[in-house]
């Protein structure tokens, strides 16, 4: 008995008991209660003739396919096709955020849960149902994917929830980026509003010498294009067809304002696709020095958040700086 117990009788569809007056078919071993039996008269488990296997050999290969497809539990990831374990957050090969079908986990503060604004990925806020999160997560509108990392993440030395206090808004965005950088070794992504706005979008996140490089280099850059127009003989009543017309008619002109574009094109490139690692390093860095001197966990916490976080007074400051200097530098050379 202690074999049938628990198995299902074919014809009424009761499991076994202890006292059951059961019998089996003598080909292919398929055990029924005697009185179900007797009601059909033969064995009607002609799937099991037919194939010439028992029913104890095809119970036993259901249970081994059913361990097998519990222990194997494998995420695809949707970008490169690679098999990673279903436990991981992000894929082994590219780093992109996986689905595994767990809930995301708000980052807590005690037994308190706390979600975060919705914001998209440069910062800029988005409304409650659209943009870069979905429903408190963030997502990846281009190959999909949910992020899923608990507070306690350790990213290259430094907790999520450390990092998440710093960056303060779009942190879910941020924490996925660098998820990517300290898993995968790597330094690239791309971060628009630092390729078209590198002058402001530092002073924006507090990176001050980022910020200085950037608004000096695109006076640098404004001021060789003024030098250039005066060099053209450009004057203010001259039609647009006038102006490439007496540009063009100089090759060494022409080659200037080519040079000077593509230099201005490509260390904005650099900007856009290196920003968010500089921005990781002097997170990190800034979270490191702050453990060294804070006096208590409170502190600590308010001196992170403090440190980090977003500034409009800084970004306001660049705008007004770029627009008086250049302003200034106009009169001095017209």
């Amino acid at each position: 008995m202690a074999n049938y117990k628990g198995s299902k009788c074919i014809v009424c569809g009761v499991d076994f008991e202890e006292t059951d007056d059961i019998v089996v078919c003598p080909d292919c071993g398929t055990p029924y209660h005697r009185d179900c039996y007797n009601q059909v008269g033969e064995c009607i488990n002609s799937e099991l003739h037919n194939e010439g296997i028992s029913w104890n050999q095809k119970k036993i290969n259901e249970e081994k396919t059913l361990e097998e497809n519990e222990e194997v539990k494998e995420e695809i990831c949707p970008r490169c096709g690679f098999v990673n374990d279903s436990k991981q957050n992000f894929c082994s090969r590219c780093g992109l955020p996986l689905n595994n079908g767990a809930d995301y986990q708000h980052f807590n503060e005690g037994n308190s849960q706390k979600t975060f604004p919705n914001f998209g990925p440069m910062g800029q806020g988005f409304g409650q149902q659209g943009g870069q999160f979905q429903n408190g997560q963030p997502f990846n509108p281009f190959a999909g994917g949910f992020v899923k990392i608990e507070e306690d993440t350790d990213i290259d030395g430094v907790k999520a929830k450390d990092i998440s206090d710093y960056v303060g808004s779009n942190k879910l965005y941020f924490l996925s980026q660098f998820m990517r950088f300290a898993k995968l070794k790597i330094k690239r992504s791309f971060n628009f509003c630092a390729f078209l706005f590198p002058e402001y979008y530092y002073f924006y996140r507090k990176m001050l010498g980022h910020g200085f490089f950037f608004l000096t280099f695109e006076i640098a850059m404004w001021i060789l294009m003024q030098i250039i127009v005066l060099k053209s003989n450009i004057s203010p009543d001259m039609t647009t067809s006038d102006i490439f017309t007496n540009i063009s008619s100089s090759s060494m002109l022409s080659s200037a304002i080519m040079g000077v574009s593509l230099v201005f094109f490509i260390i904005r490139i650099i900007s856009g696709m290196f920003s968010n690692f500089w921005y990781f390093k002097k997170t990190k860095h800034d979270i490191e020095q702050i453990d060294k001197v804070a006096q208590s966990e409170v502190q600590r916490r308010d001196t992170i958040a403090k440190k980090g976080g977003t500034s409009f007074a800084y970004t306001i400051g660049a705008i007004a700086a770029y627009n008086i200097i250049i302003r200034i530098i106009a009169m001095l050379i017209s």
